[in-house]
């Protein structure tokens, strides 16, 4: 597979690349087109939950948000720690100790978040209570 790979020029498989791409993207929304509802107009309620023909004015739901950003934040745990993972025999105990440091802030961070109900985005739990509901 190597001598395949030294034969073809860099640019034609960059072009065969793009090229492949652009013909799954393709293949793609053809396909979700043609499996698509066509009683639902438009796309219907989108990962927020906010209708789409709601005006743009009105304000979303921060909580919708906020996971998003921790989901971020906590998602650039997983390749700071790859990258540890990746040099984990050149760093010894030192690298050991300073990557457990890392995730037990993360992990109170993480706890804090919980407790604090930051993931919640539904109502909250007081709001539910006075509803009749458990």
């Amino acid at each position: 597979m190597s001598d395949l790979l030294g034969l073809i020029d860099p640019r034609a498989a960059l072009l065969l690349h793009v090229s492949v791409a652009a013909v799954m993207v393709a293949a793609i929304l053809l396909v979700a087109g043609l499996l698509r509802e066509r009683s639902t107009p438009g796309f219907g309620v989108y990962e927020s939950g906010a209708p789409p023909n709601r005006a743009m004015t009105t304000p979303l739901a921060a909580p919708y948000f906020l996971v998003a950003v921790a989901f971020m934040i906590f998602d650039m745990e997983v390749a700071i720690l790859f990258a540890w993972a990746i040099a984990a025999r050149e760093t010894g105990t030192d690298g050991l100790i300073a990557a457990t440091v890392f995730i037990v802030v993360l992990l109170a961070a993480l706890l804090y978040l919980w407790l604090d109900g930051a993931l919640e985005t539904g109502p909250r739990r007081s709001e539910r209570m006075t509803r009749g509901r458990p």
